[in-house]
């Protein structure tokens, strides 16, 4: 671990705002931009993304730095579970495309909400492939969101969702052989519908 992140968290351990609000700093754009690529939609990220760093401050004191727990992989442990939390309470799984007006609301000038914005003009390929994603069951979201957007080791995953290296390792192999069948029906539907060019 990181010399900078582990004195961050004993400071902020004894109550030293000044080293939570560093800690926030380091991690918000990344956790922010996870959350989006999850639910696609900026108002509901910004609000699991704060509710992500609450969870982070009110446990801070039962952190320990460790080896095999990061702080990284308990932080993006954190924001799983308030997808999934969000998701649950949603009672559902699929994901809206259409909906400009969620997409594009960002209530603010947040730098990384800016940076989702671009993200959403300029790839559509983006949604469709979280749409394909979305159809995935919900462990097999998690793993390829981490592996491939993240870039986290299968290391870091297993940390993070809390299962041994090699169920990950085995789920990430089924999770993309699902996703390639929903893409290749996709684009046969695609073709049905619409024709050939």
């Amino acid at each position: 671990m990181d010399n900078k992140i582990k004195e961050l968290i004993e400071r902020s351990k004894n109550k030293d705002k000044q080293a939570f609000s560093e800690l926030f700093d380091l991690y918000y754009d990344r956790i922010l931009n996870y959350v989006w690529r999850r639910v696609l939609n900026v108002e509901y990220a910004k609000d699991i993304t704060s509710n992500t760093f609450l969870k982070v401050l009110k446990n801070i004191q039962r952190f320990e730095c460790i080896e095999e727990a990061s702080f990284n992989g308990w932080i993006y442990r954190i924001a799983t579970n308030e997808i999934n939390q969000y998701f649950r309470k949603q009672n559902r799984y699929k994901l809206i495309i259409d909906d400009e007006n969620n997409l594009f609301d960002l209530g603010d000038d947040n730098k990384a909400a800016e940076e989702i914005e671009k993200k959403i003009d300029n790839d559509k390929y983006n949604q469709v492939l979280n749409k394909s994603i979305r159809q995935l069951k919900p462990i097999y979201q998690d793993i390829l969101h981490l592996r491939y957007f993240e870039e986290m080791s299968y290391k870091e995953i297993s940390e993070v969702i809390n299962k041994n290296e090699t169920t990950i390792r085995v789920y990430a192999m089924r999770a993309l052989e699902d996703l390639k069948v929903i893409l290749n029906n996709d684009a046969n539907n695609f073709l049905e519908t619409y024709g050939k060019y």
